[in-house]
């Protein structure tokens, strides 16, 4: 955890734009397989598929997924997992994770107080089935039929999602 703390902490993020989970620009990214979204470049005959991402192939992230690829199989070496979505300083809002199937893994890394996963119940979004703290600790639940966000937090904080 130390190592991938270090180097998440190291690395120069970019903002990223997901309407649907922030109000505002957010730093992240993803590693491991991506979806293509359009039919050219690597994409062309692929759109709808998934395929390992260029960011994932680039050196300075390499060691990042190494890393993290090492913390899930020391926490549970069966879970397979295709992506590793990588957030800083994230205040998701309310949403339901759109190309997840299944269940998926989460864990919060960093100098922080607060930021605790909220998880919403399936049939009632405004109900809270669980309010969890997530650093230095693994969750699993399913994101793509449980409402979830990310509660107010403190200080650096990085979530790392594991899923397929």
């Amino acid at each position: 955890m130390e190592e991938l703390t270090k180097l998440l902490t190291e690395l120069e993020w970019k903002k990223q734009s997901r309407s649907n989970v922030s109000k505002k620009p957010y730093e992240g990214f993803v590693l491991g397989k991506v979806k293509c979204w359009h039919n050219v470049g690597r994409c062309e005959g692929r759109a709808g598929k998934k395929i390992t991402s260029n960011t994932t192939l680039k050196p300075k992230y390499s060691e990042i997924y190494k890393q993290a690829k090492k913390l899930m199989e020391k926490h549970n070496p069966n879970f397979k997992f295709t992506s590793i979505q990588f957030n800083k300083n994230s205040q998701m809002l309310k949403h339901r994770d759109g190309n997840n199937t299944g269940d998926s893994y989460i864990i919060g890394l960093g100098k922080y107080t607060g930021g605790d996963l909220i998880i919403y119940d399936e049939n009632n979004e405004n109900k809270i089935k669980e309010k969890v703290s997530i650093k230095n600790k693994f969750k699993t639940f399913n994101g793509s039929l449980l409402p979830h966000e990310v509660a107010p937090f403190n200080g650096l904080r990085f979530s790392i999602v594991y899923f397929k």
